[in-house]
């Protein structure tokens, strides 16, 4: 019961983040498109990024592959329910490896949700909330050996888009509000909460609108 009002508290805030980025941006001018108006409503959006970093040094090399650093963005395949809302499924990795020999891995699959208002012709600010299972693996101090974990992410953070035409856009997160939870059969559950703007809540990603219902040109939302 503790862990389910954590977690209700959790979606709260959540919610409370999306309301407030809804806010902020007609504040700055932005708008909602209406349902009559031309826009994306029935297309299929798919985004996300892959990194790759590698340091050598004297003392070792350290490498990191994945979506994001710490799986922080998603891959997403998503469907506009209208011209501003976005449902969708999304998987996120991350792996680091040290002197040749992995020492975490991390997966997450979920569901996501993104509602969005223009900022007149070629800008956006969205907001996306994910609810993700976690799984994978890590080092243990203790043993030596790779220890299996699971868990569950919950995570809202905002998005500020770009149109580039022909229904491409760059996306730019800035910020975010999460609560990881993950659990090892020799650790118990490990907490993480990530709430501001950092350099670890920084990434830049790139969609794709895709309309099945017709050849014709897509719309840049």
């Amino acid at each position: 019961m503790k862990n389910l009002n954590k977690t209700a508290f959790s979606l709260a805030v959540a919610g409370m983040s999306v309301f407030s980025g809804q806010m902020k941006a007609q504040f700055l001018g932005g708008r909602r498109l209406k349902s009559d108006e031309e826009g994306p409503k029935g297309q299929f959006m798919i985004y996300g990024s892959f990194d790759y970093s590698k340091t050598n040094s004297p003392s070792g090399s350290n490498s990191s592959t994945g979506t994001s650093n710490n799986a922080g963005i998603p891959l997403d395949v998503g469907y506009f329910i209208n011209n501003n809302d976005v449902i969708g499924v999304n998987y996120a990795y991350a792996q680091n490896v040290t002197d040749h020999k992995t020492i975490y891995k991390q997966n997450e699959a979920g569901i996501w949700y993104s509602p969005s208002v223009t900022l007149g012709k070629y800008f956006a600010l969205i907001v996306q909330v994910d609810a993700h299972y976690v799984w994978g693996q890590k080092l243990s101090d203790a043993t030596a050996s790779m220890d299996h974990f699971n868990g569950y992410r919950l995570r809202a953070y905002p998005l500020f888009a770009i149109f580039l035409g022909g229904g491409w856009a760059l996306k730019f997160k800035f910020a975010e509000l999460s609560m990881l939870q993950t659990k090892t059969k020799q650790e118990g559950w490990t907490k993480t909460y990530v709430a501001g703007i950092s350099a670890s809540t920084f990434g830049v990603g790139i969609s794709k609108n895709i309309d099945f219902r017709k050849k014709a040109d897509t719309n840049d939302h």
